[in-house]
């Protein structure tokens, strides 16, 4: 049992170096975004211009929905994870589950044109903690392509 945990650690690990990998020429790395400090991410739509600060808003406005399924699907995986005997299958699915929700998100992203101003397949991939404050992604934000 725990060699499967392993083996689920280990794939998801690299799967995130992977997306971590495949986006560092475009501007992928720590915090090029808004970074997970809710000051921080004022701050940045402070220094954005109006029509981008209305682009911005109501893209995370329109897809809040999509954002309570990430957040409920990462609270999901936590509670499986942190049981007393996690069922791999179970997480391997919600994990399944969070990755598709999360490239819905970043493909309606590219389609309102803010993926610059989110985290890698609209969220914090790097710590699963998915968005905060005003759904901005957490610890690996992508910088202006």
């Amino acid at each position: 049992m725990k060699k499967h945990i392993v083996a689920i650690a280990l794939i998801a690990g690299l799967s995130m170096a992977s997306v971590a990998s495949a986006n560092w020429g475009r501007g992928g790395g720590g915090n090029g975004g808004f970074g997970g400090c809710p000051q921080m991410q004022g701050q940045m739509m402070q220094q954005m211009d109006p029509a981008t600060q209305e682009k911005v808003s109501k893209f995370f406005k329109d897809n809040q929905a999509l954002h309570k399924q990430l957040v409920m699907k990462q609270a999901e995986k936590r509670a499986i994870m942190q049981s007393e005997k996690p069922d791999p299958q179970a997480a391997a699915k919600v994990a399944g589950e969070l990755f598709d929700l999360r490239t819905a998100l970043h493909d309606r992203a590219e389609a309102a044109g803010v993926v610059q101003y989110i985290g890698p397949m609209g969220g914090g991939m790097g710590g699963g903690k998915g968005f905060r404050g005003h759904g901005f992604g957490s610890g690996m934000g992508r910088n202006a392509q």
